[in-house]
């Protein structure tokens, strides 16, 4: 069976995980090739949005536990070399994720079904957006596991949800459903289960008409203020305005408000 699969269509990169016999858990070699597909779909001039999603009934579980397990009597042996070679590799490489995505000058939405928990859960928080089925389930099971978060989810976690909630989240290890992760802000949109992938690929569609400079910049600013002060917030904003003002989709823009009819962008 072919594991991860990735597909363009009408402009639209699909990336799927498929290695629903163990709920789409990672191991090492298939982190490492949805870093390098989520690379390839963030470099196509082809793909004007990602959608990650899922075969069968998980989106992910994240680390694939039997590989821990295979390797942990090593460690008790002495020999820790390999485990840490292991961890070091998934590690790095789940860190690629959320540097692609925010690189990336397009959206990337998540569309989650069943458990998204672990590097799974971190995918999700790395995406821009995430569509869930209402049978998506979130977590992370890392304190009961004697691990910790990575994938840039200390970081993004708090900014999506408020500190208070992410500190509950990660410290207790307690999953939420849909539902709660709908009501916390960490669910864009959720829907009914089958409805996943249509629902996001609609909301991908609706950003990919609107103007691609100007989703750019505010995918750019949005990512760029949360981590500085207010003041050059301020002047992000304006520079930004300023730089856009002079593109023939702002023009479009005007000329299609006033002739009342749909702009067409060209993305210049």
């Amino acid at each position: 069976m072919t594991r991860l699969q990735y597909e363009v269509k009408d402009g639209i990169g699909w990336i799927r995980f498929n290695r629903p016999e163990v709920l789409n858990a990672f191991d090492p070699p298939e982190v490492r090739r949805f870093v390098e597909v989520l690379r390839e779909a963030s470099a196509d001039p082809e793909v004007k949005a990602i959608i990650i999603g899922s075969h069968g009934e998980a989106f992910s579980v994240g680390d694939d536990l039997k590989v821990a397990m295979e390797e942990y009597p090593r460690i008790k042996s002495g020999e820790i070399h390999p485990i840490l070679d292991i961890v070091e590799d998934i590690t790095e490489n789940l860190q690629e994720i959320p540097r692609i995505i925010r690189a990336a000058r397009k959206v990337v939405i998540s569309c989650v079904r069943g458990y998204a928990v672990g590097a799974g859960f971190e995918v999700a928080i790395d995406s821009d957006l995430v569509v869930a089925a209402e049978s998506a389930i979130f977590g992370f099971p890392e304190s009961n596991a004697g691990m910790t978060i990575t994938g840039g989810a200390s970081k993004l976690l708090p900014l999506i949800v408020g500190l208070n909630k992410a500190r509950e989240l990660v410290l207790t290890g307690e999953f939420i459903d849909a539902a709660e992760g709908h009501r916390i802000g960490l669910v864009n949109k959720l829907v009914p289960d089958g409805e996943e992938e249509a629902a996001a690929e609609a909301m991908a569609r609706k950003i990919m008409s609107r103007a691609p400079l100007a989703t750019i910049a505010h995918k750019r600013m949005l990512q760029r203020v949360v981590d500085a002060d207010f003041e050059t917030a301020l002047e992000l904003e304006k520079q930004t305005i300023n730089n856009l003002i002079y593109t023939e989709d702002y023009g479009e823009a005007i000329s299609a408000f006033s002739e009342k009819r749909p702009p067409k962008f060209k993305g210049r």
